[in-house]
């Protein structure tokens, strides 16, 4: 009975800490795509709430970079340094692995590396610095969205876990007094906002009268903490407290109609984003229920100490009564040597 319930406790533990700890890495520009010569800045974003004074390590490809800080910086990228990036903090844990794709060419569609539900996302034709341009045309899944114009960005906003898509866009760059019309491709992956919601409790079991505590606790990414969060409860299905700032739900008196399922809903960006936790059991049992409980449980550890007590004293006496020579066994005939007269004696 303990054993699982320790299990499911320490696996809870690890998702908890895993979520919290693992840090992200974040470009700066903003982008997931550069052309060669262009510089960028990657930077090891770690949970606000367990920041410490952590030194970092970094990775491309799974192969460690000699550098320790914080941010790592590209001054002037080629297309070698295209690859999988991924930081580590002293606390041991690495991060997912970010792409940065280095081009080598006029024109890349460029976006952020990390997408969550509700932003606001930019594409951005882009072409190589110091070569005029003229109009741009975006495609979705090869369908215009947006038709030749002057504009090299396109904005597509509150995007949700459906906004997965392929992009191009074409874009008319000068090339010794010529336009060409040069294409570039990328696509996006929209992540969720709070990607594990689970709701706590003080006590799974509790007699009438205890207080108990619900917490709901949601798990967001580094880079969009900043993101305000409003929680509701439920009972049995029924809301129990409206959506407020606080993750948390007090029961300072338990009777037996605050046993069943419990729940916690999530809100965020002015609740066009919504979360719900999954359910929870508390059970409520009466003082007397519970002394009883705690009485069984004394006397069944002890019945079985007797009983263990016993089969080790049965096991002792059949051990002795193996090993312990009979009383009618004769004794050997002790002679004196040497000496005949006294064989008989």
């Amino acid at each position: 009975m303990y054993v699982p319930s320790l299990l499911i406790l320490m696996s809870l533990t690890a998702e908890i800490v895993g979520a919290v700890l693992s840090p992200v890495v974040s470009f700066n520009p903003d982008w997931n795509k550069i052309i060669t010569g262009e510089s960028i800045n990657l930077t090891c974003e770690v949970d606000s709430s367990v920041e410490e004074d952590f030194t970092y390590e970094w990775f491309v490809d799974g192969y460690w970079i000699h550098f320790t800080g914080k941010t790592f910086t590209i001054p002037s990228a080629e297309s070698s340094y295209t690859g999988d990036y991924q930081c580590q903090t002293s606390a041991g844990v690495r991060s997912d692995s970010t792409r940065l794709h280095v081009h080598l060419g006029y024109v890349v569609l460029q976006v952020s590396p990390h997408i969550y539900e509700g932003d606001n996302v930019t594409l951005r034709c882009h072409q190589y610095p110091g070569h005029p341009a003229g109009k741009s045309i975006f495609y979705r899944n090869n369908t215009v969205i947006k038709d030749w114009g002057p504009e090299d960005e396109l904005l597509i906003e509150n995007v949700n876990l459906t906004s997965n898509s392929e992009y191009k866009c074409i874009k008319k760059v000068n090339y010794y007094l010529l336009f060409y019309e040069l294409s570039a491709e990328t696509s996006i992956t929209v992540q969720e906002l709070i990607p594990l919601l689970t709701l706590r409790t003080s006590s799974h079991s509790a007699a009438c009268g205890d207080r108990v505590t619900l917490t709901c606790q949601a798990w967001i990414s580094p880079l969009r903490q900043s993101t305000e969060l409003q929680f509701a409860f439920y009972h049995n299905g029924e809301n129990i407290q409206e959506f407020s700032l606080s993750n948390k739900y007090e029961i300072p008196y338990m009777k037996q109609n605050n046993s069943g399922d419990y729940e916690c809903e999530v809100a965020a960006l002015n609740y066009r984003l919504k979360k719900m936790s999954a359910a929870i059991t508390l059970h409520v049992e009466e003082r007397g229920d519970s002394g009883s409980s705690h009485f069984i449980t004394i006397v069944s550890v002890t019945s079985l100490v007797l009983v263990l007590a016993l089969i080790v004293t049965i096991m002792v006496i059949l051990y002795r009564k193996r090993h312990v020579l009979p009383g009618n066994h004769h004794q050997p005939t002790r002679v004196a040597c040497g000496n005949p007269d006294n064989r008989n004696a």
